[in-house]
């Protein structure tokens, strides 16, 4: 848990409320003696006609003067009560609940959810969605000293814009309606979606619409990178349920297909570097995966029908979605920390190639992933200190990284396996392990 107060438990506990808080504190700094009236609070509501004296201003931060813009800010899209998160933050009483707890995974970086290290010692990116030390400190504070709720009067501040797309030119959308497997705490499904497109284009950006916000936890869209893998992913969906039902895919797509769209709650639209766009075959069936988030979600919907809207192009400078990765992990059981790598050149690229953005995977046993340029000079390409299943998600690095056929990477990835009896190995499902990270390359 984080810091508590230092009030003497005999005169208060955190466990009170903001109204008493400031109280509190005072007594406190007093020597919490209780004897006579601390100087400038009142003993007691004044008498009929006698002044009420001067009002005391808070002594740090306040929910409604510097937390709040912050939650509008950076936690809103999610912590609704329409949202995918377990709880709301729109009201004080909500974020006084769960204040400890907000200081603890905002110092932690755990929230809100951008798992790669984008303070510039790795890389530094375009959607970027931390927080700043001086916001983090913030909370901090407001929690010490004593969840202090400040004026209710103040403004409500107005929310940031969600990205848009500035047209759609294609819309993927789930086959049929689909009645989510609430069994299970995460229930991750492919859908097959075809395409009638007649001629071959780019998609050049993409935004997704949940159809159920409270339990779409992710998106994520495969292009199969032929028409044998689209067809696999059709006999997958066939023999599970039959035509437009899906499959069941933990790891992935469980066919040949790199991503094409990532997508978690809050990121809005997506826009792929200018002038940049991943093909997209006349025809080809995409695989559309959606990670159905149920915990906590009594009396919530639970059907669903998400749809992906496409950005397009006739031309672009296409995209090459490379994989680079460890198929060799062979992790031992009962272990607390355990490290595979390898390095792989890249004398397969033709020339130079510009790297754009990254997209590491890894699954439930993960806790760290890093990936290095190895050339003429040496540099991060991400680091991820902390990693989390839940989030998939694409980091688009601010400036693009020159790679060249004499340059060699490196992917190195950290698990927990205390929770196993067997060795793991690489594999899609539930039970086995990945390291890998596509990488988003360009001419």
């Amino acid at each position: 848990m984080g810091r508590k107060s230092e009030v003497p438990l005999f005169c208060c506990s955190m466990s009170t409320r903001a109204a008493v808080s400031l109280s509190c504190l005072i007594l406190a700094l007093g020597g919490c003696d209780g004897g006579g009236v601390t100087p400038g609070v009142d003993a007691g509501p004044p008498a009929p006609g006698e002044d009420a004296g001067p009002v005391i201003p808070p002594t740090g931060p306040t929910y409604y003067g510097q937390i709040r813009p912050l939650i509008v800010d950076n936690c809103s899209m999610c912590h609704t009560p329409e949202g995918i998160a377990p709880f709301s933050l729109e009201t004080y009483e909500q974020a006084f609940e769960v204040g400890e707890r907000m200081m603890e995974v905002t110092h932690d970086r755990i929230m809100p959810p951008f798992l790669a290290d984008a303070s510039g010692d790795c890389q530094t990116f375009a959607n970027d969605r931390t927080l700043t030390d001086d916001e983090i400190a913030m909370i901090a504070r407001w929690v010490e000293t004593g969840m202090q709720e400040g004026d209710p009067m103040t403004p409500m501040p107005e929310a940031p814009p969600l990205l848009r797309l500035p047209r759609t030119d294609l819309t993927l959308q789930m086959p049929d309606t689909y009645n989510v497997d609430t069994s299970e705490n995460d229930d991750y499904r492919c859908f097959v979606v075809e395409m009638d497109t007649t001629e071959n284009t780019f998609v050049t950006g993409y935004e997704v619409m949940p159809g159920n916000t409270q339990r779409v936890h992710h998106v994520i869209v495969y292009n199969p990178v032929d028409e044998a893998a689209a067809q696999e992913a059709r006999d997958l969906d066939t023999a599970e349920g039959g035509t437009g039902t899906g499959y069941t895919c933990f790891g992935g797509p469980r066919v040949s297909a790199p991503p094409m769209v990532l997508w978690a709650p809050g990121a809005g639209a997506t826009t792929f570097p200018r002038g940049t766009g991943v093909q997209l075959e006349a025809g080809r069936a995409q695989v559309v995966q959606v990670h159905y988030n149920n915990l906590v979600l009594d009396g919530v919907p639970e059907t669903d029908r998400t749809s992906i809207e496409l950005m397009t192009s006739s031309t672009a400078s296409q995209a090459y979605l490379v994989p680079f990765t460890h198929g060799g992990i062979e992790l031992p059981p009962r272990m607390e920390s355990v490290t595979q790598s390898t390095t792989q050149s890249l004398s397969m690229l033709p020339v130079p190639l510009r790297a754009w953005g990254m997209f590491p995977h890894m699954h439930t046993l993960g806790r760290q992933l890093r990936v290095e340029l190895e050339g003429a000079t040496n540099e991060c390409l991400i680091d991820v200190p902390r990693w989390d299943f839940n989030w998939q998600l694409a980091y688009w690095f601010d400036n693009p990284v020159r790679v060249s056929p004499s340059d060699s990477i490196s992917i190195s990835c950290t698990y927990n396996t205390m929770e196993r009896d067997e060795t793991v190995r690489w594999g899609d499902g539930t039970q086995d392990e990945m390291c890998l990270s596509f990488v988003y390359l360009t001419l």
